[in-house]
């Protein structure tokens, strides 16, 4: 009896003609596909013909790959690829495909701020989700939280960044530890040991000149790393938890190096060196995040936290809330300690990266530069007793007195400069879910930049939304020579006064963080207190060249890393 044979399904077919194919099959056959999904969505996305009076339709950009979408672009440089986009839709409000999802983007600064104030639904953020899974490893506890809990743990955050009492006390706290630690910056110390933490690793600090002990050389964008890090650990965590890890702030480096690569999903056993040194810096950094998570809640039970970390005294406000949070949400130290790396990471990386920008924007125009000193000269003085002062045979270290009241209320300039740099150099964008449908109207100012008629787009109840920030800052259609660096635009006179002020009013809305505004209190005082340490005690110079140049842009999180490593010789001004 013959036996019988079902004849092969539809999708056994498929497979086994696909894996019988050639690799110059499968080339072509991928390369049809991409060019007919540009053709069909080049002809969709045209505009059609439309009474600009009347609710417009949200266009689609056109993309090349299926399902994929835009997605490599937004991954290579997002705030290119929205600028681009911008350019060729010729559209305010357009609609952008990323892995099956379709988002509406909405670069109009009126309509960005429109919609920045509207209420939202809890939202549901694939990118932040995988952030947190793919960067910061969460197992899933975190993102399976509700939308109502997970929204309460950015919320909570955010509100205690923006309290007064809160600014006040971090405020007070960044400015001793920069007065005390800044004349230190570099030790000129030859011997590891004998150098500080900071300087060590990849900040490659050393003194090549024997004869010479008052200038060394450096690698700034490391050095500044792990200096910011060591400042801002100190405020978050406390001394002890600093001491006990000196080595955070490297590791920091490496996952904000590998940022993209492990946000895109690379598995640690594929052959790329972003990807093995990434897993092994966020496993080290979850690792602690979780030791110290379990210390924190043994101290707020009152139990001995081990000798390691007891005192844990001088934690800030923000991270004891969090840990009392997640201890009701009954979350264990290994899922808790993603969400506290997350936040560590967002606070100290974008700190780490501003003040960077800005000091090496001041170091690379001396004009500039001397302005600045001479303007906070009176509020940030750098000194250094002598001899006969003192009474002992060796110099006194150097000493730093710091008002930064006196400087964000009388130093427009120096704000400038800041403003300039979160400006220029930071790439934020910001999500949201209306609760609502939302009318979005062009202002005719905004609208000369295009059609010259004013366009209505409707977003309805439920669509995702993405801010672009750094698009709107790069965008020539308000910010003349966009990709210069100009503190001057943000200066303007007070009509009451006469006097000139900072004004930052055009960058807003600001972008949000992981965990609130990229621009709230803290960070702005932070970033002011550090550069106007180091610009009233150092002088820093390239190691090669007359003129220190500005590095290009290199795709992270919420603000743009530098393409390579400055090295440069420091020396102390005092």
């Amino acid at each position: 009896m013959e036996s019988y044979e079902a004849p092969p399904s539809l999708a056994q077919t498929v497979r086994e003609a696909f894996f019988n194919m050639s690799w110059s099959n499968v080339f072509t056959f991928v390369v049809i596909v991409c060019i007919t999904t540009r053709v069909i969505t080049g002809i969709q996305s045209r505009r059609r013909e439309q009474d600009p009076s009347k609710t417009q339709t949200v266009r689609l950009a056109p993309y090349w790959f299926p399902w994929i979408g835009h997605s490599p672009a937004f991954l290579w440089n997002h705030v290119r690829f929205f600028i681009r986009a911008r350019g060729s839709m010729n559209e305010p409000v357009f609609g952008i495909y990323l892995r099956g999802v379709e988002h509406k983007a909405v670069v109009s600064p009126s309509m960005m701020k429109a919609v920045s104030s509207v209420k939202a639904a809890p939202l549901n953020n694939e990118f932040l989700d995988q952030a947190l899974r793919n960067v910061f490893g969460d197992r899933g506890l975190i993102r399976n939280l509700s939308l109502d809990q997970n929204q309460g743990l950015s919320d909570k955050a955010a509100t205690i960044l923006s309290e007064d009492s809160f600014v006040t006390e971090a405020s007070s706290t960044v400015v001793r530890l920069v007065q005390r630690d800044m004349p230190n910056l570099v030790s000129f110390c030859r011997s590891l040991v004998d150098q500080n933490p900071w300087e060590r690793g990849m900040s490659g600090v050393e003194v090549p000149d024997e004869t010479d002990q008052t200038v060394c050389e450096a690698n700034l964008f490391a050095l500044l790393s792990n200096f910011v890090g060591h400042i801002i650990s100190t405020f978050l965590m406390g001394e002890t938890f600093v001491e006990n890890f000196p080595n955070l702030s490297e590791d920091l480096g490496r996952l904000g190096d590998c940022f993209v690569t492990l946000f895109a999903g690379t598995a640690r056993w594929i052959p790329h060196p972003a990807a093995s040194a990434g897993h092994a810096a966020s496993d080290r950094l979850r690792h602690v995040m979780s030791v110290f998570h379990r210390a924190m809640v043994a101290w707020d039970d009152g139990i001995d936290p081990g000798i390691e970390l007891r005192d844990l005294d001088d934690v800030s406000e923000l991270v004891i809330e969090r840990m009392r949070t997640f201890r009701k949400l009954e979350l264990s130290p290994g899922a808790s300690a993603a969400a506290h790396l997350s936040l560590y990471y967002d606070l100290i990386e974008h700190t780490t990266k501003i003040t960077f920008w800005t000091v090496t924007h001041l170091f690379a125009d001396p004009t500039l530069l001397d302005q600045v000193r001479k303007e906070i000269a009176p509020y940030v003085m750098a000194s250094r007793p002598s001899r006969q002062q003192t009474g002992f045979p060796l110099d006194e270290p150097p000493r730093l007195s710091l008002d930064i009241e006196q400087v964000l209320t009388s130093c427009p300039l120096f704000k400038a400069c800041y403003y300039e740099a979160v400006r220029l150099h930071s790439a934020g964008i910001s999500f949201k879910n209306l609760a609502s449908d939302v009318n979005l109207s062009e202002t005719a100012e905004e609208a000369a930049y295009g059609l010259t008629e004013p366009r209505t787009y409707k977003i309805l109840k439920g669509e995702k939304i993405m801010l672009p920030h750094g698009a709107y800052h790069h965008d020539a259609r308000y910010f003349s020579n966009p990709d210069q660096y100009d503190p001057l635009r943000f200066l303007v006179t007070d009509t009451a006064t006469g006097k000139q002020r900072a004004d930052s009013s055009i960058l807003a809305p600001y972008a949000d963080g992981l965990y609130g505004s990229t621009n709230n209190g803290f960070n702005e005082r932070a970033i002011l207190s550090l550069t106007a340490g180091i610009v009233a005690l150092w002088d820093i110079q390239p190691t090669s060249g007359k003129f220190m140049k500005v590095p290009g842009h290199k795709t992270s999180w919420g603000a743009f890393r530098p393409t390579k490593e400055l090295r440069v010789k420091m020396k102390l001004r005092v």
